[in-house]
């Protein structure tokens, strides 16, 4: 699981992991055509096996895509349709890309059900392993 000392980076108000009483924000736009992203750096290279997110229900990115640093260079993860709820929703990174090691992720919202394109966070978890002994962004 995302560990307290791991880091979120991004345009942000406030995931604090320790407190669940904080969420994630984007700014919206007024055309509502604005994507939102942020990055996870977590400090050691790990190999991230799932990701369990919950949004605000009406404030959802409806389409996320998660990528991986491999390198200097970000590769696709995963591409999926969020529902519009304000369940805890999960899905898996070993079906479709086994065997990525990395040190930071970043999940990118382009489509938002917000009117106004803004996307709200209250809970983000990444379940996985950490590595020893390999070298850092490779997959396999």
């Amino acid at each position: 699981m995302l560990q307290k000392n791991s880091k979120l980076y991004g345009p942000m108000h406030a995931l604090d992991l320790a407190n669940a009483t904080t969420c994630w924000n984007s700014e919206g736009s007024s055309s509502g055509k604005q994507s939102s992203h942020f990055i996870l750096d977590f400090g050691r290279l790990v190999e991230p096996a799932e990701l369990r997110i919950q949004f605000q229900a009406g404030f959802v990115g409806e389409e996320m895509k998660v990528y991986w640093l491999d390198g200097s260079s970000w590769k696709l993860l995963l591409e999926e349709e969020v529902d519009d709820d304000h369940n805890l929703q999960t899905f898996s990174f070993s079906e479709s890309t086994p065997g990525v090691h990395t040190t930071s992720i970043k999940l990118s919202f382009d489509e938002c059900t917000d009117f106004y394109g803004r996307v709200t966070v209250y809970q983000l978890q990444v379940w996985g392993l950490e590595v020893t002994g390999r070298n850092e962004g490779t997959s396999g």
